[in-house]
């Protein structure tokens, strides 16, 4: 019986475990999508930019932007780098650094509790397991 209860002990503990985990799971997946969502914004700006920029370094004609203009046959990266942030003022390159850099953080959490809520559940059945048998043993041999 003293083995069942330690046992019994064992299991609550895996079980207190895997609802730790799958809090702190919960919580990186959620920032982790936050993150995420943040992220795509910016490299859709990004692309914006990148293709403003391209047609601003080798443009054939007069550009306009928000105040910003780029003379026509000017190939001055200072003049396009310059109409690129004028027309797609929403990209920042440091936020999407940044951004990346979380990205990366928050995966890395998100699988490693992940991982962690299925090393947890595969032991908890282990654990399961043998505490019924335990339990259903009554240590009493043939009786005969």
């Amino acid at each position: 019986m003293a083995n069942t209860a330690a046992l019994l002990g064992n299991l609550l503990c895996t079980n207190a475990d895997i609802n730790y985990y799958t809090q702190q799971s919960i919580y990186w997946n959620s920032k982790y999508e936050a993150n995420m969502a943040k992220l795509e914004e910016q490299v859709k700006y990004e692309e914006k930019w990148c293709n403003a920029f391209d047609s601003a370094i080798d443009n054939t004609k007069t550009l306009k932007a928000n105040g910003v203009t780029v003379q026509e046959g000017n190939t001055c990266e200072d003049l396009a780098d310059a109409y690129a942030h004028a027309k797609v003022r929403e990209y920042n390159e440091e936020l999407s650094l940044e951004l990346a850099d979380l990205d990366i953080e928050y995966d890395t959490m998100k699988t490693m509790y992940d991982t962690l809520l299925t090393e947890m559940r595969a032991k908890q059945e282990s654990e399961k397991s043998v505490t019924q048998q335990a339990a259903s043993d009554t240590g009493l041999l043939n009786a005969g």
